[in-house]
C-alpha cells in the first residue's frame, strides 16, 4: 500500500506542512526511520533522533512548525500514528462461516455472518451476535450470551450463564466465570460455597491472555464498558472494575473489590478483598492495598502497604540515604562512648 502524505494528512484530520505528493508506504516508530515511511514526535527534543535520516515525513504537536522533513500537525500525534497503523495494516478478515468441525448445539442461536473455527464448541441456549468470530479450541458452555462483533481469539473458556457485549475482544486462553475462590472451614476441612452467579462484561473491553475472572458468588461480577485488561491478570469474585479502567499484567484483585472508572493499575498491582478505589487514581506498579482499603479518587499510591505517592516519595529518599545516616549514627554511638569514658562526666 502506498499514499500521499496529503491523503493521511485528510484521514487525521491534521495539518500539512511541506510536499504534500510524499509517498509513504509504510508507518513505523521513531527507533526505525525507514525511506517513504512515516513516524511521529511528541515533543520537539525528539525530531533531533531523525535528523539527517531516510523518514519520509513526520507527524507533530502543532507547536512543531519547522523540520527538514515534510510535517503532518496533530493535536495527539501519537492517537493519529495509531490510526494510520490501521490503515496500513487492517484488522483480520474472516470468512462469517462455521467449520463443519466446530460442535453448535441444536438450541444454539448463531446470528449472521459469524465465523465459527475447527474444534469450537457452542453449547445449549447460548447465543452468538452477529459478525463475532470464536475462534478453534474455544469452549462456550450453556445459556451464554456473546455480543455483536465480538471476537475469541483461540482456546478461549467462557463458562455457563456468562454475559459478553458488542465488540469485545478476548485473548487466548483467556477464562471467563469459572468458579469464585470461596470455601467455609468445618470440622479441619474446607466446605465450597457454591458459586451462583455470573461474569458480565459490557461493551468495548478487551481482555489480554491467559486472565482469569470468576464468576460471583451471587449476583455479577462485572467488567465494565471500555475496559482494557492486560495479560495474567487475576479478578475474583463479585468485583465491579470500572469503565475504561486499565489493568497492567498480572494484577490480582481479590473478591468484592469495587474499582472506579478511568483507574490505572499498573503491572503487579495486589488488592486485598473489599477494597475501593476511586474514580481515575493511579495505583503504582506492585502496589499492595490490605482488605478493605478505600482510595480516594484522582490520587496517587504506591508502596506495600500502599501509601500517597508522595508520601512514599519522602520514604524512597530516605532509603537511598541510610547508608549514610547509618555511618552518622555509627560515629555519634562511638562520641558518646568516648564521653562516657571521660571521668567526672
Amino acid at each position: 500500500m502506498q499514499k500521499t502524505l496529503s491523503e493521511l494528512a485528510q484521514i487525521v484530520g491534521g495539518k500539512l506542512i511541506g510536499d504534500g505528493n510524499t509517498l509513504i508506504k509504510a508507518i513505523t516508530n521513531i527507533e526505525t526511520p525507514e525511506k517513504e515511511a512515516l513516524t511521529f514526535v511528541t515533543e520537539e527534543k525528539f525530531l533531533g533522533s531523525l535528523a539527517g535520516t531516510t523518514i519520509a515525513a513526520v507527524i507533530v504537536p502543532p507547536s512543531i512548525s519547522q523540520f527538514e522533513k515534510p510535517l503532518i500537525q496533530c493535536p495527539n500525534p501519537k492517537l493519529a500514528w495509531a490510526r494510520l497503523l490501521w490503515v496500513f495494516h487492517p484488522a483480520r478478515a474472516f470468512d462469517g462461516k462455521s467449520s463443519e468441525k466446530a460442535v453448535i448445539h441444536p438450541t444454539a442461536k448463531i446470528g449472521a455472518g459469524v465465523t465459527i473455527e475447527s474444534f469450537a464448541v457452542i453449547g445449549e441456549n447460548s447465543v452468538i451476535g452477529d459478525r463475532a468470530v470464536v475462534r478453534s479450541g474455544c469452549v462456550i458452555d450453556r445459556n451464554v450470551q456473546i455480543g455483536a462483533e465480538t471476537i475469541l481469539q483461540p482456546n478461549v473458556m467462557i463458562y455457563e450463564n456468562c454475559r459478553v457485549g458488542n465488540r469485545v475482544i478476548l485473548h487466548a486462553g483467556t477464562v471467563i466465570g469459572a468458579d469464585g475462590f470461596g470455601y467455609v472451614m468445618d470440622a479441619g476441612k474446607y466446605f465450597k460455597v457454591p458459586q451462583l452467579g455470573n461474569v458480565v462484561i459490557e461493551d468495548d473491553v478487551e481482555i489480554g491472555a491467559n486472565t482469569t475472572i470468576d464468576r460471583a458468588t451471587m449476583g455479577s461480577t462485572i467488567i465494565r464498558r471500555g475496559a482494557k485488561i492486560d495479560n495474567l491478570v487475576q479478578i475474583a469474585h463479585n468485583c465491579d472494575i470500572g469503565e475504561h479502567t486499565v489493568a497492567s499484567a498480572q494484577v490480582g484483585i481479590s473478591g468484592s473489590c469495587t474499582v472506579g472508572k478511568y483507574v490505572t493499575l499498573a503491572g503487579q498491582v495486589g488488592l486485598g478483598d473489599h477494597c475501593e478505589i476511586g474514580d481515575q487514581a493511579i495505583i503504582g506498579a506492585q502496589a499492595g492495598l490490605p482488605t478493605g482499603k478505600k482510595i480516594p479518587p484522582q490520587s496517587a499510591f504506591l508502596g506495600s502497604p500502599a501509601r500517597p505517592l508522595e508520601d512514599m516519595k519522602k520514604q524512597f529518599a530516605a532509603q537511598l540515604r541510610s547508608a549514610e545516616t547509618l555511618k552518622v549514627v555509627r560515629d555519634l554511638v562511638k562520641r558518646v562512648e568516648a564521653l562516657e569514658q571521660v571521668p567526672g562526666t
